[in-house]
């Protein structure tokens, strides 16, 4: 198979979503925890920082950041306020029917 062959991410993702619709509903389920994560990821790579210096600064354990890294879970409000504090990101979150997400600043 040649290179140019291959799908994106974003096509073997959405190929599993129309296939599995448990996929799909975990997928979307973890989607604005997917979307902290990686703008912290994002934020540490930025300001070259190590998740244990990250944690310092926000004040929290490098475990925290590591979980929030994976991005499995939602953060609470009151964790992305710590960061938000700690590092200057900006989180713009809306919340409509039964749907969390970030919009974009």
């Amino acid at each position: 198979m040649k290179r140019s062959e291959l799908k994106t991410s974003q096509q073997v993702i959405d190929d599993a979503g129309r296939q599995d619709p448990a996929f799909r509903a975990e997928w979307d389920r973890t989607a604005f925890a997917r979307e902290v994560a990686l703008r912290i990821v994002r934020y540490r790579a930025d300001n070259e920082l190590t998740q244990t210096a990250l944690a310092r600064a926000v004040g929290m354990t490098q475990s925290v950041i590591a979980r929030l890294e994976a991005g499995d879970q939602p953060p609470s409000i009151a964790t992305l306020a710590k960061l938000s504090k700690g590092t200057g990101m900006v989180f713009d979150v809306k919340i409509s029917h039964g749907a969390v997400e970030i919009v974009a600043a």
